[in-house]
């Protein structure tokens, strides 16, 4: 279906940048609080922010197989369904972080969704996938949705790869001892299998070395890395030789140093003598995950004041009291028995220190207290608190200081679920502290799923149900997304990340969250103290309070998409802009249906184009204001792509796999020999060769919209010398050339092309035949129907010989240019076989993904209803639905299906 071309407006708004901080200490702040909370609300509704989470099928997959994905788009502020932006960009990074996919997702009232088809070829390894709109690349990339994961291929090979590494150091590097296992996919050891192996930092690479398995498929070698080498970067290859494939996989070789990373984080922002403090901590090892750690903390005398110890994840908490003129420092037990010694954030003699007691069902308590002000110096006139989630206001406060304690009490319903942000400031403005608190009273939706059998036979049809309901226990509508897995294959990752997670919790925090979904199992009595720890360390980071207060103008260039934008520059033969081209963009199926925009003083244009997907073919044309066409347009291909920032965590070494994933993979090779069969894998064992039949209708796809013009001329065959418009008299029935006029059947001028763009006819008088491949004319009928009305006098197209030097110099200078930027993905629908019908019944049923929908809507009763098949064998299938009310509810629901 061609593209609706309409003119759609890309906005562009100013906001603040996203990140949180409190102001240098000798900032001036004279900013009263009606002033702060007036700046903040002014903030939180002009300039608005988006969230995006993504519902995949499953938490892995394998070559050859399709990642199906549903969008949900929200506003961040009530994680309604977004009316900003109606397209989004969905990347499939690779392990080195860079794009290997990535399409382009029309967004309707918050929601999208689409597909990545993995290739047989696609190499393994640790993947990424990210999403983003275009005002999101204003902002910083840890707020786009990221999310690891891991691609297998057993179709390439039959290697699987387990490695240890013991890294020791010495005088002159370090020495490293590697242990190696290798099995196939069946869980069997490849014994007797030569190998070779070199360590790669940067460019720079060492000698190969050999090595061979014993009969348990075991093998054990040293390396010796030179202290001068990047040791952050260093890698092991390793190569297995398989029949006549070489199977290459690379392992990052973990650094020495078994001291983890250490940070220490004071509540509410600074550490003050003379009171108990609270003190979060966090841990993280050289791959970026927590590290348990144990320790004391001793003052300067040597003197040990406390123990601690990491609950979950490698955070946890300190109390302890700071004394005036002492200095702290914390003391680890590293598990090689030596220790570990980090300094403490000194203590201040006087300033406020903010507590929040979170754990009462029914209030937050904060305490204030003003510290070392006892001669009245400095000591602040007033405090204000405000609280805020996802930039809405629910609690402001105003108290005295008077006293050295001021004690705050806050209802829990007063804020939303999810992340919540208390900061407190003083008479001036000046914030003085801050704390996240994170609320979740369950005002989630009720997801309920049911079979309409208790278990089923391999192949049988299976109903399901779903009811929505709000916390109340009424019945909501909504739109969801549905899949069912196999659990004999997939592995659920029951503390990874989904809709509750992300909305709620880890879009609005920076940097890795491990395990999210631990957080709102509920399982787990420490979860709650273990979630307020991650609230001491992690940190909210959606704007600086300083850029706020001082009106910092924003630096924004990405502007909000209503469509997908086809933009460039008009440029002079002297190659320098041409202000005032008038640019026209159609459609060549649709030539009529024309948009016109006017360049700016840069040669500037930008046309919003709704519904460009894979099948549109655009044509952009420019003439000069004087009607001018030799002028040169350069389009650009798309958004420009954000640079993608390496995460935490790294992917650990490779280990055994689980029976389920072993049995996964399996599968995908026994899929591959079904496929093989019926010609859907490129991994053939015979050489396909495409006859020239063949060969000629891929041309003609190519070239233009039609399959296969009435009458093709080969420029070879015609007189050399004749122009091209003379040499086509006499020619071809019904084709007339008269002086200056052509046509055909008796009709008007055709509709001349050249490689598929329109062009004058003046034009083809004067190239040189030297550069023409062939000449296709469709004459005026069902041929030329495909260009609509422009082609209702029949079409002349005109390609060029490929590779010809000429080739881009004909088409340079005249003002045109053809659309080759990104596009909407077409959405494709998930195949599900049907066994009621005798034609499905021939090959055996191996999917991992039983079903999937991300299309399921329940009516104003709060139901919705689906069918699936399932599949060969006796199992346990998972279901998992995901969605959200247009108010902004979401919920997810789990249910297991029986087959037996």
């Amino acid at each position: 279906m061609p593209p609706r071309l309409r003119l759609i407006p890309c906005l562009l708004l100013f906001v603040l940048a996203t990140l949180f901080a409190f102001g240098p200490k000798n900032a001036s702040f004279t900013t009263s609080f009606e002033e702060i909370i007036a700046r903040f609300q002014r903030f939180t509704k002009e300039y608005p922010q988006e969230k995006v989470y993504l519902h995949l099928d499953k938490p892995y997959y394998a070559a050859g197989e399709d990642a199906w994905f549903k969008a949900y788009l929200v506003n961040a502020k009530e994680h309604t369904p977004s009316q900003l932006s109606k397209v989004l960009y969905v990347e499939l990074l690779n392990p080195e972080d860079s794009v290997y996919s990535r399409v382009a997702v029309e967004v309707q009232n918050g929601l999208g969704h689409g597909d990545f088809a993995l290739p047989d070829t696609i190499p393994a390894g640790q993947y990424r996938l990210r999403a983003y709109t275009s005002w999101m690349q204003n902002f910083d990339e840890e707020y786009f949705f990221h999310q690891n994961l891991t691609i297998y291929n057993p179709r390439m090979e039959d290697v699987v790869p387990s490695v240890v590494f013991e890294v020791k150091p010495q005088s002159k590097g370090d020495s490293v001892r590697v242990s190696l296992s290798l099995k196939n996919h069946q869980g069997e050891p490849l014994a007797n299998t030569p190998f070779t192996y070199l360590t790669q930092t940067g460019r720079k690479t060492s000698a190969k070395q050999k090595g061979v398995t014993n009969a348990q498929g075991l093998s054990r070698f040293a390396l010796l890395l030179s202290e001068k080498e990047d040791r952050q970067n260093t890698k092991l290859q390793l190569t297995v030789t398989e029949g006549q494939n070489a199977y290459v996989k690379s392992f990052p070789i973990p650094l020495p140093n078994l001291k983890p990373d250490l940070q220490f984080f004071p509540e509410g922002g600074n550490l003050v003598a003379g009171m108990w403090n609270v003190v979060g901590f966090k841990a993280v090892d050289a791959t970026g995950l927590g590290a348990d750690v144990s320790g004391a903390i001793y003052d300067q005398t040597g003197k040990k004041v406390t123990d601690f110890k990491s609950l979950k994840f490698g955070m946890g908490r300190i109390r302890f009291m700071p004394f005036k003129g002492m200095t702290y420092e914390a003391r680890l037990s590293l598990p090689n028995g030596s220790s570990a010694v980090y300094p403490l954030p000194a203590a201040k003699e006087q300033g406020v220190l903010m507590t929040v007691d979170n754990s009462s069902p029914e209030l937050i308590r904060l305490k204030v207290y003003l510290l070392g002000y006892a001669d009245g110096v400095n000591r602040p006139k007033a405090l204000h608190f405000l609280g805020q989630s996802r930039g809405e206001m629910y609690f402001r406060g105003t108290g005295t200081t008077g006293k050295d304690l001021v004690v705050v009490e806050v209802p829990r319903k007063s804020f939303p679920d999810g992340v919540s942000q208390i900061t407190l400031f003083s008479g001036t403005g000046e914030p003085l502290a801050e704390r996240l608190v994170f609320v979740n009273q369950g005002r989630q939706l009720r997801l309920s799923l049911t079979s309409d059998k208790t278990a089923y036979k391999p192949r049988e049809k299976v109903t399901m149900r779903l009811q929505a309901k709000d916390e109340a226990g009424n019945p909501v509508a909504g739109t969801f997304s549905v899949a069912v897995t196999d659990q004999q294959k997939i592995t659920p990752d029951v503390n990874g990340n989904n809709i509750l997670t992300n909305l709620l919790l880890t879009s609005d925090l920076r940097g890795h969250i491990e395990a999210p979904g631990y957080y709102f199992s509920g399982q787990d009595p420490e979860a709650a103290l273990a979630l307020d720890n991650l609230m001491l360390t992690q940190g909210w980071r959606r704007f600086v309070w300083q850029d706020l207060l001082q009106s910092k103008p924003p630096q924004l260039t990405h502007p909000i998409e209503q469509a997908l934008t086809v933009r460039g520059t008009v440029l002079k033969t002297s190659g320098k802009p041409e202000p005032n081209a008038v640019v026209n963009l159609f459609e060549l199926s649709n030539i009529a249906g024309t948009l016109t925009d006017t360049t700016d003083a840069q040669g500037k244009f930008m046309f919003g184009v709704a519904g460009l997907d894979d099948s549109a073919r655009i044509v952009v044309k420019a003439l000069s204001a004087k009607g001018k066409n030799a002028l040169e347009v350069v389009l650009e291909k798309g958004l420009p792509l954000t640079l993608a920032k390496p995460r935490a965590p790294l992917p650990p070494p490779p280990g055994p796999f689980s029976q389920e994933l072993a049995r996964y993979l399996q599968g995908n090779r026994e899929q591959l020999k079904l496929d093989q069969l019926s010609g859907k894998s490129i991994l053939l064992n015979t050489v396909n060769i495409k006859g020239r039949v063949q060969k000629e209708e891929d041309d003609y796809a190519s070239r233009g919209l039609y399959s296969r013009p009435d009458r093709t001329l080969k420029a070879a065959d015609l007189p050399p010398g004749m122009n091209l418009i003379a040499s086509l008299q006499g020619r071809i029935a019904g084709l007339y050339v008269s002086g200056d006029n052509i046509s055909m059947r008796g009709g008007g001028p055709p509709l001349f092309l050249l490689d598929g763009m329109p062009m004058e006819m003046e034009f083809f008088r004067t190239m040189s035949m030297s550069d023409v491949d062939r000449i296709d004319v469709l004459m005026p009928g069902a041929s030329s129907a495909v260009y609509g009305s422009q082609g209702g006098n029949g079409v002349i197209a005109v390609s060029l010989k490929r590779g010809s030097a000429a080739t881009p110099e004909i088409s340079r200078w005249r003002g045109i240019s053809s659309y080759k930027g990104i596009r909407y993905q077409t959405a494709r629908e998930f195949y599900m076989p049907r066994y009621d019908a005798p034609a499905e019944t021939k090959l055996p049923d191996l999917r991992s993904t039983i079903f999937w929908s991300p299309t399921i809507t329940t009516n104003a009763s709060g139901t919705a209803e689906w069918t699936f098949f399932a599949a060969d064998a006796l199992t346990t299938y998972q279901a998992v639905v995901e969605g959200i009310t247009g108010r902004g509810q979401v919920g997810r629901g789990l249910a297991t299906v029986q087959v037996r």
